[in-house]
């Protein structure tokens, strides 16, 4: 039953994340009204907005004006869900991974970010990184983060990825750090490869390297007990 009522938290949070962040690409304001249809703008119903059901009854249209918007709303619920409920373990993980998705979905949206949601969060870091560990910590920003800054100064890289690689290294050791960086940078040029972009959002390759070495570390410590 717990493992059911987390699932489903982390469908609804999804969910709402991408809401959040539509509007914010739209410029609607966020408290004013219920969600509703960015096509005729009518009201939708509370059962049009139950996470992956409501998709896949509505076979990814609106109920009224069968305008189709699509199934990818539906698998980004159920894979949110699924990842929520693997990280909801480790809670320092688990909200990183949920701030990253919010601006994952903004640097989709509109190539920009609100980086200063994360500086809070940062602050905690800093404040709870264990002593032993810090001064590796250090070693690893001092070395990677004069080499991101020389990257943004030749537009290779945006000044809001910084933040995001100072809390992989807040929160993970250096070898999983290096591996978020190499599967990121795989995924990216090979994003580049099939789009026909110059640049590319990188904070969601950044996020997916992330999750895919924190979820193989976890897969291999529970396959080697």
């Amino acid at each position: 039953m717990q493992t059911l009522l987390i699932i489903l938290f982390n469908a609804v949070l999804t969910s709402t994340i991408l809401c959040l962040t539509e509007r914010l690409n739209h410029n609607i304001p966020l408290g004013i009204k219920r969600s509703f249809c960015f096509r005729c703008q009518h009201q939708l119903s509370w059962y049009d907005l139950i996470p992956v059901i409501s998709a896949i009854l509505l076979h990814g249209h609106c109920r009224h004006c069968q305008f189709k918007f699509g199934m990818h709303y539906a698998y980004i619920e159920l894979l949110g869900a699924m990842i929520g409920w693997s990280l909801f373990s480790d809670i320092t993980v688990w909200i990183t991974a949920v701030l990253l998705f919010f601006l994952s979905c903004e640097d989709i949206y509109s190539h920009t970010i609100h980086i200063g949601v994360l500086y809070p969060w940062l602050i905690y870091l800093f404040m709870t990184s264990h002593f032993n560990q810090f001064e590796d910590k250090i070693t690893v920003f001092c070395l990677v983060i004069p080499v991101c800054l020389c990257l943004v100064y030749r537009h290779k890289l945006g000044f809001g990825d910084i933040p995001i690689l100072l809390c992989f290294i807040l929160i993970n050791d250096s070898l999983i750090f290096a591996y978020t960086l190499l599967i990121a940078t795989i995924l990216g040029f090979t994003g580049l490869l099939f789009a026909n972009q110059a640049r590319l959002p990188f904070v969601p390759y950044l996020l997916a390297g992330w999750l895919i070495a924190n979820l193989g570390e976890k897969a291999i410590t529970y396959f080697v007990k």
